[in-house]
């Protein structure tokens, strides 16, 4: 059996920006295929692993999580080889000049570096200030335009993080792409809890890692149409605030346990954001409080998740998200720790096994 360590360094090292989620997919399918009752990707990628009651009115829960990463794609190629690029997703601009990168060129991933302005070159004004991205260029060493296609790499190409997986102690790990490979390992894991409890379930649940949510928070929707669930419930991470320069802003700490939204909200050009269903989020408290499951309570601006659009998708879906507690999101060293991921793991378990054919969610009940 593969442990929860290994599963997020495995899943952390691998490189699949949003559309290019193939070797994350290639990696949980076969799991999941141990496991589940049918396997399942879809057109985009979208991997459902369904644990079936077999009775046709059952109801229908999905838990899921996505596969892919923030990272950048190839716009112009200069004519001496270096690489002009554009974001996918929120890259966090301020770490990005001097970073490792790999491009993820046709003949193969090839090394790179975010290039910056010399040390003893940088004059007085322009130190301290970070550069725009448009200003940003990837170095792969090539001499000339000729000799970076030639590499394998052209305009089109994407580029990601280098990973660099790193143990801490007290339970701490650290590599790019925590964000959200770790709710990946949940999923992994939690199938292999369901697989002993399959034969009790009394819904049919349905684990599922989604694509392209860094890039348009929606690649889940075509499973969300197919399967109609009764409830949604979404895991991803969110940002510790137990920093120094951090104090102030929440509560959410590492090692604290996982955290349940009682709101996300992303007013960055998507008007969007989560308030959770109070019956659903209660009976999730529930389990970890009845079982003496550490966890905290989170309301993140700033945050979004699929669920902000899978509430409103016309099927009546009740939903709510668990977060796993993440140290400097979107950057080469989200880090978390372990515990908290376990206990994330342990309440969908339990969650799970608390409902049965009368269990109701939602406001219908109020008739």
């Amino acid at each position: 059996m593969t442990t929860l360590k290994t599963l997020i360094k495995d899943l952390t090292s691998l490189s699949a920006v949003s559309s290019r989620e193939d070797p994350v997919i290639q990696y949980m399918v076969p799991f999941f295929q141990k496991y589940g009752d049918i396997v399942e990707v879809d057109t985009l990628g979208n991997v459902t692993c369904s644990f079936l009651t077999h009775h046709p009115h059952a109801k229908k829960a999905i838990i899921f999580a996505h596969m892919d990463e923030i990272g950048f794609i190839v716009r112009k190629i200069e004519d001496n080889g270096f690489l002009r690029v554009d974001r996918i997703g929120g890259v966090h601009v301020n770490v990005l000049p001097g970073l490792r990168v790999d491009v993820l060129g046709r003949k193969g991933t090839l090394p790179g570096l975010i290039g910056i302005t010399s040390h003893h070159f940088t004059a007085p004004e322009s130190k301290g200030k970070i550069p725009s991205p448009s200003q940003l260029y990837v170095d792969i060493g090539a001499k000339s335009k000729k000799q970076a296609i030639e590499m394998g790499v052209n305009v089109g190409s994407f580029i990601t993080y280098h990973a660099d997986f790193m143990e801490l102690p007290n339970e701490m790990a650290a590599n790019k792409s925590m964000d959200n490979r770790a709710a990946c390992a949940v999923l992994l894991k939690l199938s292999e809890e369901l697989n002993v409890l399959k034969e009790d379930l009394q819904w049919d649940i349905h684990i599922v890692a989604c694509v392209q949510e860094e890039f348009n928070i929606r690649g889940i929707m075509p499973v969300i149409q197919k399967i109609s669930p009764d409830v949604s419930i979404g895991i991803d991470v969110t940002p510790a605030c137990d920093t120094p320069d951090m104090q102030g802003i929440s509560d959410v700490t590492l090692g604290g346990g996982p955290a349940f939204t009682f709101m996300n909200f992303h007013g960055r050009g998507t008007l969007a954001g989560v308030l959770p269903d109070e019956r659903l989020l209660h009976q999730l408290l529930t389990v970890a409080e009845e079982n003496g499951i550490d966890y905290q309570r989170e309301v993140a601006i700033g945050v979004i998740t699929e669920n902000a659009f899978i509430s409103f998708s016309g099927l009546g879906v009740a939903t709510a998200n668990l977060s796993i507690p993440t140290r400097y999101t979107h950057t080469p060293i989200e880090t978390i720790n372990l515990q908290d991921v376990t206990g994330v793991i342990e309440i969908l378990k339990l969650f799970v096994q608390s409902l049965n054919d009368k269990t109701e969610f939602g406001k219908k009940h109020l008739l």
